[in-house]
């Protein structure tokens, strides 16, 4: 836990600035990432974008960018926006514990879960499947127990969603290293089958 960064968490929360309040605490967790993953990261021309639901919106229709507009529309998400000065200061230090917040809910939309349970935990199978990071393999493992505490009675749904997610995990190349936010104005299947995911996401297994 990195204290320093907890204490900036808790003053940009106070200030009102919600995307580096979020970005703050996922980096105070520090984030380990397997083998070299964030130093691949660190060498991606911008792996902490500034995205704003205006500009996805703006994308061409049946687009990455505009799915992804249309999922946080539906489900009342604003993007994880981060001021220029959050962006210096995590910018190397702890690109995945705040590159895959940014981009968590455009898994949703690669990957086809919805924001129920059972497709939180197929995008947290998918992730702990493409070894990111330790930290995310023990959130997979959280998330099953907890899941099925929770919905006991959609065992098998939840089931269906997990092994999807895994077996997606596998088949597809690492994802989060990928150039995703220059990819908003290219077809949503285009983006999939570049990335080794089925077209039409998990129902097209």
């Amino acid at each position: 836990m990195h204290l320093r960064y907890l204490t900036k968490a808790i003053q940009a929360g106070l200030a009102g600035h919600p995307g580096d309040t979020a970005a703050y605490k996922a980096a105070a967790l520090g984030t380990p990432a397997y083998a070299n993953l964030d130093d691949t990261l660190a060498q991606l021309a911008n792996p902490l974008p500034h995205i704003t639901l205006d500009y996805l919106t703006s994308q061409p229709p049946n687009s990455f960018g505009r799915n992804l507009a249309q999922f946080l529309k539906k489900n009342d998400i604003q993007p994880l926006i981060l001021s220029p000065i959050t962006r210096r200061e995590l910018y190397k230090s702890s690109v995945l514990s705040v590159r895959y917040p940014i981009f968590h809910d455009a898994f949703h939309v690669l990957l086809g879960f919805d924001t129920s349970l059972a497709g939180e935990l197929g995008v947290w199978s998918f992730v702990a499947a493409q070894r990111y990071s330790p930290a995310f393999d023990r959130a997979a493992c959280v998330g099953h127990w907890m899941t099925r505490l929770l919905i006991p009675w959609q065992w098998k749904r939840l089931s269906k969603h997990e092994n999807a997610g895994r077996m997606l995990g596998k088949q597809a190349i690492c994802v989060i290293a990928q150039p995703l936010e220059e990819y908003w104005t290219m077809s949503l299947e285009e983006v999939r089958v570049r990335f080794g995911l089925p077209v039409g996401g998990w129902l097209g297994l």
